[in-house]
């Protein structure tokens, strides 16, 4: 087994802990979520050959959705803030869509 199945598998038991309300339920989804985040980052950044998707703006569009993401589990979690970050990051993504311009395919 790999690191990336051990992590995602940590982070669906902490959710099934936390739709359970068990102990220590919090620790295991955000330690699942960020290991998973970690080596997903890893694999893309050792990908070989060149990459064949192009977006424009991408730190935009990557900071939206990382914020948006970030945002869900502090949801999840029942922190404070957690509306602030959905709302910023989902209005962040709404902005790129509605602000980059299509790419006509050739």
């Amino acid at each position: 087994m790999n690191i990336r199945s051990i992590s995602i598998a940590a982070f669906i038991l902490g959710i099934l802990f936390k739709f359970l309300h068990w102990p220590y339920a919090n620790i295991v989804v955000v330690t699942g979520a960020v290991l998973t985040i970690v080596t997903l980052t890893i694999l893309l950044a050792r990908k070989p050959g060149p990459w064949t998707l192009t977006v424009q703006r991408p730190a935009v569009l990557f900071g939206s959705i990382t914020v948006s993401l970030v945002g869900v589990l502090i949801k999840m979690m029942h922190w404070p803030g957690a509306n602030l970050l959905m709302l910023l990051g989902m209005m962040t993504c709404a902005a790129w869509f509605l602000l980059t311009p299509p790419r006509r395919i050739a």
